[in-house]
């Protein structure tokens, strides 16, 4: 990494979109969270206190793993979505050499 960290106006605007693009599916997941919270405690049962004690097995972690990645480079992904750019482009535009595994 670079020691000069300032940002010029291409980072500022990767950083906007990517912001954005997180605080979209932030609010989605939020808002159907608590939808399905409140139908299964009136149709099912299930609170939300069993759902934050819930332990997945190994498939269902595996799964989430997956859904979590997708997630990740959407946010990422956002300012390559606005603009055709590589990821090392952008990483170096950031201050970074390589890509981050």
């Amino acid at each position: 990494m670079t020691t000069d960290a300032r940002l010029d106006t291409g980072n500022v605007d990767d950083l906007g979109r990517m912001l954005m693009a997180l605080v979209q599916e932030v609010w989605v997941m939020r808002d159907r969270m608590a939808i399905t919270e409140l139908l299964l405690a009136e149709r099912a049962g299930i609170t939300a206190a069993d759902i934050d004690d819930y332990v997945p097995s190994a498939a269902t972690r595996a799964e989430l793993e997956r859904l979590r990645d997708q997630f990740a480079a959407r946010i990422v992904g956002a300012p390559i979505a606005a603009r055709e750019r590589s990821v090392d482009q952008i990483l170096a535009r950031a201050g970074f050499a390589g890509k981050v595994a």
